[in-house]
């Protein structure tokens, strides 16, 4: 299966100096290494905003940006920042953007004592995809990858995991019987529909020329033709062609017979706008359906038509000879069919007298745009119908089927952006998971617990194991994904991290600390490619 992660080992160029945290920024009564008091959580206290208040009188280095949740804030006064800020000497180049007057720091503080946070909380969810959607394609996801229990091989060609999807009548004369099985291809571990036509002539020659020319039709309404092959594989003489994959989707006569097909007026229009799309994409190939149907199209679960089962036909031999504008003209006079089976609930062909009315004419609950489509489409007074003629009376109608596919490619934008976010993080978490007290060997064993490793391991503990003022743990994700995108763009804020026995305090940017993980990572991976 394709690998589509990024290579994460990829780092920007490092600075041309090395930068160092300040000595005199780190209170440390004693020197921070392996052998400093072991940094175990007193009994009782926690890493909370309150705890890292006591220590801020005696602290070197204090912005008011590092601050945490509201509940923590009440115990850190406005009168001791400011006498806090009158003793400390703050490098302006090293803030950037820093509050730096006495103005500034109580609009700060008024600002977070008056506002309502919770007001503005979003969800666990807002972070991530929209529920719905996931679900949506969870369910996609499970239906792609279930095996049915089967007496087809495991492998055929370059596909396994082979699962019965249906047997049908073939819908052309000449085969008597079509099965469809799913199958993931070896290659691209993606998953395909072969549509298999058991007993195929041996003495017959596959046109596979017309899988090319079916290659090149490119519409989301038809599945895309991709291979075709003739195996022994399943006892016989067997011709595949390999279909695109769409999970969940039904075909209307299924629907039909289940009764669950959608017949308001709406649901049409857009049904012939996607056929007359998908037969105008194939048309202009100089290339036909031949057995467009109830059968031979499907809806996805947000009704998406698609044709299926496209080239079948074509790569048959013996049907290679045919007059391809009178098979397209089939193809448009079978979209007047498929409505009149819809409107009827039925999937037997519903014959009617050339200029005569058919059994059902849509009356109540359908305008008058629709019932002229209609008549035009099954009325057969016109000796031709064409993609134009239909897009004539279905024209207006097309703005509402644009709105709707810029609205749901809005949705999956959206969506898209905040998965995109999320990736960023994950692999800035597995970074700092490398690193935080690493004790296997590949590097020094006191390796993680000195040096701007340390740092690394403190902010692990800041963004991951906070607890409130009455040691409950902080859980928010707002708290998490917050401090993990800042640290992602670099950002100059300053944060207070304190060690586990709250009896050191740093003041670092975030800028800061991710060039300790750039650096600390950087040192790793150099370490197992040498130990290799």
């Amino acid at each position: 299966m394709a690998d589509n992660t990024e290579d994460i080992s990829k780092h920007p160029p490092a600075s041309p100096a090395k930068k160092q945290l300040p000595e005199s920024r780190v209170e440390k009564p004693a020197k921070l290494r392996a052998s400093s008091p072991a940094f175990q959580p007193l009994a009782g206290k926690g890493r909370s905003i309150a705890a890292v208040g006591s220590h801020l009188k005696n602290a070197p280095v204090f912005t008011p940006q590092s601050r945490q949740h509201a509940s923590g804030n009440s115990n850190i006064r406005a009168s001791e920042i400011q006498a806090g800020l009158s003793r400390m000497a703050i490098d302006k180049h090293s803030t950037s953007g820093a509050f730096t007057s006495s103005a500034d720091d109580d609009l700060f503080m008024k600002r977070s004592q008056n506002s309502n946070h919770a007001a503005h909380m979003q969800p666990a969810g807002h972070f991530f995809v929209d529920e719905s959607l996931r679900r949506a394609l969870a369910s996609e996801m499970r239906a792609a990858f279930l095996v049915e229990d089967s007496e087809l091989p495991f492998q055929v060609h370059n596909y396994y995991a082979l699962s019965p999807l249906e047997i049908i009548d073939a819908p052309f004369p000449g085969i008597s019987k079509q099965q469809t099985i799913k199958a993931q291809s070896i290659s691209d571990g993606r998953h395909y529909v072969l549509s298999r036509i058991s007993d195929y002539q041996s003495g017959q020659k596959p046109e596979l020329g017309a899988v090319e020319k079916w290659q090149q039709v490119q519409t989301p309404n038809v599945a895309r033709v991709c291979e075709a092959f003739i195996t022994h594989a399943f006892g016989d003489n067997s011709l595949v062609v390999v279909h695109e994959y769409k999970p969940l989707a039904a075909s209307l006569k299924s629907k039909i017979s289940d009764n669950s097909v959608p017949t308001s007026e709406a649901f049409l229009w857009s049904l012939v706008l996607q056929l007359t799309s998908a037969l105008n994409a194939i048309h202009v190939a100089g290339l036909a359906v031949h057995t467009l149907d109830v059968s031979t199209v499907f809806l996805s679960p947000t009704n998406r038509a698609f044709i299926g089962y496209c080239g079948l036909v074509d790569v048959l031999a013996s049907r290679a000879n045919h007059n391809v504008q009178a098979v397209q003209q089939k193809d448009l006079h079978s979209i007047g069919q498929i409505l009149l089976k819809l409107l009827n609930r039925s999937s037997e062909h519903i014959a009617s007298a050339p200029g005569q009315p058919p059994v059902v004419m849509p009356e109540a609950g359908y305008s008058a745009e629709f019932r002229e489509l209609f008549r035009y489409l099954n009325y057969h007074m016109t000796p031709v119908i064409t993609v134009e003629g239909i897009l004539h009376l279905a024209g207006p109608r097309m703005l509402s089927e644009l709105d709707a596919a810029w609205n749901e490619t809005d949705m999956l934008a959206n969506n898209l952006r905040t998965e995109m976010a999320n990736g960023r993080l994950v692999r800035l978490m597995c970074k700092i998971n490398f690193i935080a007290e690493r004790t296997d060997g590949v590097v020094d064993p006191e390796w993680s617990e000195t040096g701007d490793r340390y740092l690394i391991k403190l902010f692990r503990d800041y963004v991951f194991h906070t607890v409130d003022d009455n040691g409950r743990p902080v859980t928010s994700m707002a708290h998490v994904i917050g401090n993990l995108n800042r640290l992602d763009a670099g950002s100059m804020e300053k944060l207070v991290l304190m060690s586990r026995d709250e009896k050191s305090c740093l003041v670092v940017s975030y800028s800061e600390i991710k060039r300790c993980i750039d650096d600390a990572y950087q040192e790793l991976t150099t370490s197992v490619r040498a130990w290799k």
